[in-house]
């Protein structure tokens, strides 16, 4: 049996290396179908390694940076930075329970691959702690806000996390790429009114609510826009999974070398912030 799973693998491998990036991509796609239907954890992720190795195949073609990816973006993240340096490779699964295992390949310029590790669960303090590709806060991210930082470029990124049965999460994130190629999360750049100055934030509310958080430049400013959560029930303060929005913003602006906290942010001419973030589990 293990003989046969082992030549079937060596047929796979030199099947997929002789195709073309347009002909990977419908195979990706049908993986990773296969991969978001399949009921059982443990057969779900089989399928999921095997998507990996069709994956890995498809960047290493000359063209993948540039490779528009349009089908299989309806199916995953493959956004590239506005600053043109990098590409994410972003995608879930989701158990019967609704948890979530994130998976998330950056893909740089010249065809290196850095693999990010769903490492969540296991980070205290998490909103202050720095992490790497091979401590990872998973989510799904949709949007990359490249900012100068002194002789940095330190991206933040706008990401989703299904979380569980009862509450979902908005993550923002800082990231920065150093000489090396490795990948850094968690800069200290989001200041707030009481003097903590955070590496992430993280926003948890429940799952019948909406919450949306967006990035916008207004007069040449950049803003970070969302939503302000509330207890749906004042003894219900120290419980997140039952927060809710009550239809006023906040906001961060981007001031010199960090994201300032503004409460009460008056958003109601920006109608874009209104359009919800598609759940990629509905």
């Amino acid at each position: 049996m293990k003989i046969t799973t082992a030549l079937f693998l060596i047929f796979s491998f030199f099947i997929c290396f002789s195709q073309s990036i347009e002909e990977l991509e419908l195979v990706l796609i049908e993986k990773l179908e296969k991969v978001h239907f399949e009921k059982k954890m443990s057969k779900s992720l089989d399928l999921n390694e095997d998507f990996k190795i069709i994956l890995e195949k498809a960047l290493q073609n000359k063209d993948a940076f540039t490779f528009p990816f349009d089908s299989l973006s309806n199916f995953m993240s493959t956004k590239k930075s506005p600053d043109d340096a990098f590409r994410i490779f972003n995608w879930n699964i989701q158990f019967a329970d609704q948890q979530q295992h994130y998976e998330c390949w950056i893909l740089l310029k010249n065809l290196q691959i850095i693999k990010l590790n769903d490492y969540k669960s296991q980070i205290p303090e998490i909103e202050y702690a720095s992490l790497d590709a091979k401590t990872w806060f998973g989510a799904l991210y949709y949007q990359i806000i490249p900012n100068q930082r002194k002789n940095k470029i330190i991206y933040t990124l706008l990401g989703w996390d299904g979380n569980d049965m009862f509450s979902n999460k908005k993550i923002i994130e800082s990231m920065y790429i150093n000489k090396k190629n490795n990948v850094e999360f968690g800069f200290p750049i989001f200041s707030f009114p009481d003097g903590k100055t955070k590496k992430r934030v993280i926003f948890q509310y429940n799952k019948k609510s909406y919450m949306s958080l967006k990035h916008n430049q207004i007069r040449k400013s950049d803003y970070i826009v969302f939503d302000h959560l509330i207890p749906s029930s004042p003894h219900l303060k120290d419980f997140p999974d039952w927060y809710v929005t009550d239809l006023s913003f906040d906001a961060f602006k981007w001031e010199e070398t960090k994201w300032n906290y503004k409460r009460d942010f008056d958003a109601k001419s920006l109608k874009v912030l209104r359009r919800p973030f598609n759940d990629p589990n509905k």
